[in-house]
């Protein structure tokens, strides 16, 4: 519980943040251009240095690495709400959000890794259940919380309100005891190149961090399609409400399928799961109506839910002992640039007027292309997870 209260605060920073920089910089500069600038640098900036951060909590004790980060992102946020409180230069703003990104604690990594060593393998999939819960409520709430503390104070101090739920979070992680030992050092020597990559060289977990970034690929075109969706429909003010539904839907599907027991054959699972969210997402692409859009959206979210907790169990069980912290940071690089690339080419795509079709059919085949990934090249994780499963039932 302590674990998922510290995720829980921690988590809710990002999406409140990115919401109150567009309100703070809209109110300050009348700048649509530039307040998705700043957004987009922080995000880059963010993905960029995730991995160092991991990689530096699994070679030193993360209680050392959390709180130097806790330092330099808390003087980063002071940096953001001056910047922005004082209206400086645009250019001076980007500065303070590619350092906003760049000092970003690697909690969430540092948490996934955890789950990992504290649960028995038996239950880890439910654990994964509610750390992902845990994402898709702070996605769903983050905004609206953004909205009843906009009425109360000025964007920069919700800003700042985010940081602070940031703190709290990370000083929950920081009294976790197994976050105050040291890690266990890596085995045996290894080349430099090697050494340099790092978990990226281990196949299995190369194969899933590149099936984030199709995930995540699907969800940037899902954000540009339901828009033109639905102002072909004649409801352009819905397209929020169609994006939320998505979130329920996975919200749901995590938490019944973390009450399950966790299938024998997983990788077999993803596959099914990946392939019947991409009929679902093509199937969107031609759906006459806004009721039926949204029905399927929810169904999809249904899919998507279970599809990303087997993911990341998937992901945890055939990590390298020690590089976990590393392999989840990196799993945010791949899962951000997944993302922007989804964005960038469903707008390049959708024309005026075309209702999203082509974006649609774009996420529709990032997930039909990530199952055939998983059916292709994941069944050589058979000969990792035995050893994997004995170690962590040892620890």
């Amino acid at each position: 519980m302590r674990l998922a209260t510290s995720a829980l605060f921690a988590r809710f920073g990002t999406p409140v943040l990115s919401l109150a920089l567009v309100l703070a910089i809209v109110e300050k500069r009348d700048s649509y251009a530039l307040a998705g600038l700043v957004l987009a640098v922080h995000a880059i900036a963010l993905a960029i240095s995730a991995p160092v951060g991991g990689r530096l909590a699994d070679r030193s004790p993360s209680r050392r690495v959390l709180a130097g980060y806790l330092c330099a992102h808390a003087a980063a946020y002071a940096l953001m709400v001056w910047a922005i409180t004082v209206n400086v230069a645009a250019p001076l703003l980007i500065i303070a959000a590619s350092l906003l990104g760049l000092t970003t604690p690697p909690a969430s990594p540092v948490t996934k890794a955890l789950w990992a060593r504290l649960v028995p393998p038996e239950t880890l999939q439910a654990a994964y259940a509610v750390d992902n819960s845990i994402n898709e409520v702070a996605f769903i709430a983050g905004p609206v919380l953004v909205s009843a503390m906009i009425v109360l104070m000025p964007p920069q101090l919700v800003i700042a309100a985010a940081g602070m739920g940031i703190l709290v979070g990370l000083l929950i992680l920081l009294s976790f005891p197994s976050v105050q030992a040291s890690p266990a050092p890596a085995s045996g020597a290894a080349p430099a190149l090697k050494r340099l990559a790092g978990p990226l060289s281990h196949r299995p977990t190369l194969v899933l961090l590149l099936l984030t970034a199709t995930g995540t690929f699907g969800f940037g075109c899902l954000r540009i399609a339901t828009v033109a969706k639905a102002e072909a429909l004649g409801s352009p003010q819905t397209a929020g409400l169609l994006i939320g539904l998505l979130s329920v839907g996975a919200l749901v599907g995590t938490l019944a399928f973390g009450a399950f027991k966790a299938p024998s054959r997983r990788r077999a699972l993803l596959v099914l799961l990946g392939a019947l969210g991409g009929g679902m997402l093509l199937t969107i692409s031609v759906a006459p109506g806004l009721f039926t859009v949204g029905v399927l959206i929810v169904v999809a979210g249904l899919l998507a839910g279970p599809s990303d907790t087997l993911h990341v169990t998937l992901l945890a069980d055939s990590a390298p002992a020690d590089s976990r912290a590393e392999v989840f940071s990196w799993l945010n690089t791949f899962m951000w640039l997944g993302y922007a690339a989804g964005t960038a080419v469903a707008g390049w795509v959708t024309a005026p007027g075309a209702a999203g079709t082509a974006a649609f059919i774009a996420a529709g085949a990032a997930a039909i292309v990530g199952a055939v990934m998983v059916a292709t090249l994941l069944p050589a994780l058979d000969r990792d997870f035995p050893s994997q499963r004995a170690e962590m039932a040892g620890q």
